[in-house]
């Protein structure tokens, strides 16, 4: 089934791996994705969204420092706390809380 909807898709990637391998891939919690799938999930679906579709459909986003690379890692990125151990990541870090658009951290430093 060839399709194109993000919540299609994670269904058909439990079907074929297992829901403990695609949480895993998702770097979420097997409960989150079983509440996910059965439409049980109290939040946002959209930062899951995001993740299946750069984990599975291979979705990118240009970045302003790494050019173009999958939507979850640009998640990842985000989500990394700052160290100042190489000035790639000191980059990476001013640019997702300084005007990336995709950054879903709203300009916090």
């Amino acid at each position: 089934m060839t399709t194109n909807n993000w919540l299609d898709v994670l269904r058909e990637e439990i079907a074929k791996q297992g829901m403990r391998a695609v949480a895993e891939k998702l770097g979420v919690s097997k409960a989150t994705v079983s509440q996910v799938v059965n439409d049980k999930y109290k939040a946002s679906t959209h930062v899951i969204q995001q993740r299946v579709e750069g984990v599975f459909m291979a979705f990118v986003v240009n970045c302003p420092i790494l050019d173009d690379i999958p939507v979850n890692v640009c998640l990842e990125h985000q989500a990394r706390k700052f160290a100042a151990t190489n000035h790639v990541r000191v980059a990476l870090y001013r640019a997702c809380r300084n005007g990336c658009p995709h950054s879903k951290l709203c300009g916090s430093k």
